[in-house]
């Protein structure tokens, strides 16, 4: 027993540092090609250190999107090490089961999964709100009607709001609302250079209020206004991230209030069931990896063990990123949009450990 529980630690330490020598290769890759990307943004207060800043929030984002591929890739390198110093071939030679193997390699994959889980729900978030307020203001804040950036919008009943740059704190900037009636007439104008959360309200500052009537169109400038409305810094972070980066909690509660309002749900319902299904498209990419050593690349160079769980990677992402859009167009339920990849893998895997077994 005690031998047992000894390979098994070595066999899950062996794949545990490979995966996370090959997530800190790919994060560090991506963390170069985003600060690229973010040099060419440069604008106003926000330059090289806030660009440098800007990436380090996001650097766990990347991390929980690049777990998948990671463990594929970091479980063909541990495993493949350990088969071509023929330390597989003397476990087998030992009457250890293809089976036990697997099980020693899944145990630290779970682990890897449920921090995953945790920093998406709790971390990711947060990190992401910080990170997109403090870029909006840094590159400079006030620019009401700007056509500029893609800002954030909200509905709320037949009000579309638009805003500059969202601070946690509870402050708005470069605030936008338009006012519809019910015959989708619009009504009236109302910007801000910014609006301040205090004593559970709003209020607007700077403010020009446009009202559009039939015969004529008034305009009015007031130096403070109370806001009515029902955001508040919390329900504002939903507006203020991607879905892909909120939490599974706050993609369910949203979807149904979209639902509620009798708004499109889908992309959200995508990123819920993506976010939910994502420790189950892990656990299918290792137990594919594993059966990739014991059967198709047991006798193959680490190079090509590593192009192959890159290829394959890629072709799951992939499938998935195809497969979302698929599901609005053809009108399928999303769920099956991350199911269908996970299956596809699941199977694979499965049948080969069957026949190396």
């Amino acid at each position: 027993m005690i031998f047992m529980n000894r390979l098994d630690a070595y066999v899950a330490r062996s794949v545990l540092m490979a995966t996370l020598v090959v997530i800190v290769v790919i994060v560090g890759l991506d963390a170069i090609f985003t600060l690229v990307d973010e040099l060419d943004q440069l604008k106003g207060g926000y330059q090289f250190l806030e660009a440098m800043q800007f990436m380090g929030l996001r650097l766990p984002r990347r991390i929980y999107e690049y777990l998948p591929m990671a463990s594929l890739i970091g479980c063909l390198a541990g495993l493949g090490a350990m088969a071509a110093s023929s330390e597989l071939t003397v476990m087998r030679a030992a009457g250890i089961s293809v089976g036990r193997i697997a099980v020693a390699v899944i145990k630290p994959m779970l682990v890897l999964m449920a921090l995953n889980m945790a920093m998406a729900e709790y971390a990711i978030p947060t990190l992401e709100r910080i990170a997109q307020s403090q870029k909006a203001v840094q590159q400079g804040k006030g620019d009401i009607l700007s056509n500029k950036g893609k800002g954030f919008w909200h509905r709320e009943g037949n009000t579309f709001m638009r805003f500059t740059a969202i601070e946690p704190n509870g402050v708005l900037h470069g605030i936008t609302l338009f006012e519809f009636d019910d015959k989708q007439d619009l009504l009236g104008i109302r910007s801000a250079e910014r609006a301040i959360y205090s004593q559970q309200r709003w209020q607007m500052q700077s403010v020009i209020d446009m009202t559009i009537e039939p015969e004529r169109t008034s305009m009015e400038y007031l130096s403070t206004l109370d806001w009515d409305t029902g955001l508040t810094p919390q329900s504002l972070s939903v507006v203020m991230i991607e879905p892909r980066d909120m939490s599974i909690s706050n993609l369910y509660s949203y979807t149904q209030y979209l639902q509620q309002q009798g708004l499109n749900a889908d992309n959200y319902l995508l990123s819920f069931w993506r976010k939910v299904t994502q420790p189950l498209g892990t656990l299918a990419l290792v137990i594919l990896g594993i059966s990739f050593i014991f059967g198709p690349l047991r006798s193959v160079t680490p190079g090509y063990r590593i192009f192959s769980g890159i290829l394959v990677g890629l072709v799951y992402k992939y499938a998935e990123e195809l497969l979302a859009p698929a599901s609005i167009v053809f009108g399928f339920a999303p769920i099956w949009a991350s199911i269908i990849p996970i299956a596809g893998c699941l199977l694979a895997g499965m049948f080969l450990l069957r026949r190396a077994g």
